[in-house]
């Protein structure tokens, strides 16, 4: 065909090698700067598509592990808060002990247990918080499941209209239950025999009691306190108490006194005068004595002659004037003996006058002398209706230890109980008569133990009076306000085709009752079974707090090994894909060079064969 260039045949060979050569040299400028000698489906399909199965499988493994990464981190974060709340576990318990130490009735004893019973309620609080705090991306494993158990608002406001009862629910619900409160009693007040009995001893009292009514708007249940001052030949101050209302007493303070003077002296012509003057304070029991030739005349003061408004001295004085006169009439002690008569001359004065005869004088002798009462009556009623009363022995007083001074608490027991009885019929009763330390009733807040819960109710002591003289009762009920989830609980999966998995429960080390169990103080631990109460709480939060540690360990055990080995395996997978797709450089570089040497030869051929052509021209 006209206008066609022929190739020769040997140039069409060697051309045709050139084009070999050089799409070789392209195809390894393409594996050299790829690095991969299977760059798509053309360059070895099998290859090509096993490399990507491998690297697809690597790739959901690495997604794996990061969800594994995270919740390592969930798990950690509630190992932290566990072992914080460990922590304040132990010193809860190191509270309990030292109650334990501090299990007296004085007051400072009792005290301290409040204290610490307080100390524990805030360690209570921080655990709760702590186990809240642990949560990590909206995840708590700690935090329980979503179950609660409560007491009914309505059943809560029924109680609390029971007058002297306030602030009624239920703590640390483990199942739901059905509490029936009632209060009842009389109110009457008594001592503790054993308290009475010191107080006695140390202080030279006789018949010392407590009675009375509890009032029912001002009641109380305080300790009544007695304490004595002084010494002996001085003023005695006795200090009585009853909750914040306190009496003082004073007496013996020696201050009375009465006196013979000669005011004229006996003559043969004129008979003797003696004045016997009593002054002084003078308290019912203090005894007053004339010794008139030899004969003693006594006068004890009675309540009457002290009370208000009456000339105390003077009362004396007339009794004792009148005993002399008495004497003197008749057949008297008296008679024919050198006093003539007895006469109240002035305001606590006695005026004695001697008899005469003609050419003789006649002399009396008078002396006299006083001392404090013996024994004192002491009455005081307070206001709490609560009434102390005692005789104070003069002589037991001087002859008791440090002179009887000092102070002595007794037990004040009133007739009130609250008897709280739950559905199944167990019944737990506070009583105003026990003996503290053996649930005894006290203003305040009162706690009753159930294994179902605990009832928490405040007592007004002014007040509860009231309700027991109605008879009053109520019912508290408690029931499950949510149902448990599983919110809280992570499931991990353990490799790409979602056939292994593993799901870590969260738990509830909250301190409620479906979790540690540990509930608040009881009754400021005034008793050692609160105390017990509380330990055995705190032994059930450790062996709770072991268990939940343990099953975190295990999971974040076996989380952690998958972690590893699936970035293990996944380097696997991709090492594995790579051994089919990846070049040998070294190799492609000799091959390249080899190529390129190839073309340089072909175009060499090519020359050479195109030389004939060439020849040609040499015609012309």
């Amino acid at each position: 065909m006209a206008g066609n260039v022929t190739l020769t045949a040997s140039m069409r060979t060697n051309l045709l090698q050139l084009q070999s050569t050089q799409a070789g040299i392209d195809k390894k400028q393409n594996i050299l700067s790829t690095g991969n000698k299977i760059n798509s489906a053309l360059d070895g399909p099998t290859a090509f598509f096993a490399a990507k199965g491998l690297n697809q499988r690597a790739g959901d493994l690495t997604s794996l592990k990061d969800a594994m990464g995270q919740s390592i981190s969930t798990i950690q974060a509630a190992d932290k808060g566990l072992t914080s709340i460990d922590s304040l576990v132990d010193q809860a318990k190191g509270l309990t002990t030292a109650a334990y130490a501090a299990l007296g009735n004085d007051a400072a004893s009792i005290a301290t247990r409040k204290s610490l019973a307080s100390q524990f309620n805030t360690l209570k609080d921080q655990i709760d918080k702590l186990a809240a705090d642990s949560g990590y991306q909206g995840k708590n494993l700690i935090n329980g499941n979503g179950l609660s158990m409560d007491s009914t608002s309505a059943s809560r406001a029924a109680v609390n209209t029971i007058v002297g009862v306030d602030n009624a629910r239920v703590t640390n619900v483990i199942s739901a239950d059905t509490y029936a409160i009632r209060i009842k009693g009389d109110g009457s007040v008594e001592g503790k025999t054993a308290d009475i009995s010191t107080a006695e001893n140390a202080h030279g009292l006789v018949g010392l009691k407590l009675s009375g009514t509890m009032s029912s708007t001002l009641g109380s249940f305080s300790d009544v306190q007695i304490e004595v001052r002084g010494a002996n030949g001085r003023t005695r101050d006795f200090i009585v108490k009853d909750g914040d209302e306190s009496r003082t007493i004073s007496y013996f303070d020696n201050t009375q006194t009465i006196e013979a003077k000669l005011t004229q002296a006996a003559t043969s012509t004129q008979p003797q005068i003696s004045n016997v003057n009593i002054s002084g304070t003078i308290e019912e029991g203090d005894i007053f004595t004339i010794t008139v030739e030899g004969q003693s005349f006594s006068y004890t003061a009675t309540s009457g002659d002290v009370a208000v408004g009456q000339n105390a001295a003077k009362n004396v004085a007339t009794n004792l004037k009148n005993s002399i006169t008495s004497a003197i009439a008749g057949t008297g002690r008296l008679a024919g003996k050198d006093v003539a008569s007895a006469a109240i001359g002035g305001s606590g004065t006695i005026t004695l006058t001697g008899n005469t005869t003609t050419g003789v004088v006649r002399e009396m002798t008078v002396t006299t002398g006083a001392t404090n009462a013996l024994t004192k009556k002491i009455s005081e009623s307070f206001a709490s209706g609560t009434i102390v009363s005692f005789t104070v022995d003069r002589r037991l007083l001087e002859a008791a230890n440090n002179q009887g001074n000092g102070i002595s608490t007794i037990e004040k027991k009133v007739d009130l109980q609250i008897q709280v009885t739950n559905s199944n019929g167990a019944q737990i009763t506070r009583d105003g008569m026990s003996d503290r330390g053996d649930g005894k009733l006290d203003g305040g807040e009162q706690s009753f133990n159930f294994d179902s819960g605990t009832v928490r109710l405040n007592v007004d002591a002014k007040t509860i009076k009231q309700a027991a003289s109605s008879n009053c009762s109520a019912n508290i009920v408690t029931k499950q306000i949510s149902d448990a989830n599983t919110s809280n609980d992570i499931t991990v999966q353990l490799n790409e085709r979602n056939t292994n998995s593993i799901t870590v429960n969260a738990v509830n080390l909250s301190t409620s009752g479906q979790g540690l169990q540990m509930d608040a103080a009881q009754n400021g631990w005034m008793d050692r079974s609160d105390i017990d109460k509380a330990v055995a709480g705190l032994d059930h939060a450790k062996s709770t707090i072991r268990s939940a540690s343990q099953n975190l360990s295990t999971n974040l055990n076996i989380i952690t090994t998958r972690e590893s080995f699936t970035k293990e395996f996944s380097d696997v997978l991709t090492e594995g894909a790579s051994k089919l797709t990846l070049a040998d450089q070294n190799e492609e570089g000799a091959s390249l060079l080899m190529l390129q040497t190839r073309q340089q030869l072909g175009t060499i051929a090519l020359s050479l064969a195109n030389q004939s052509q060439q020849s040609i021209l040499r015609l012309f």
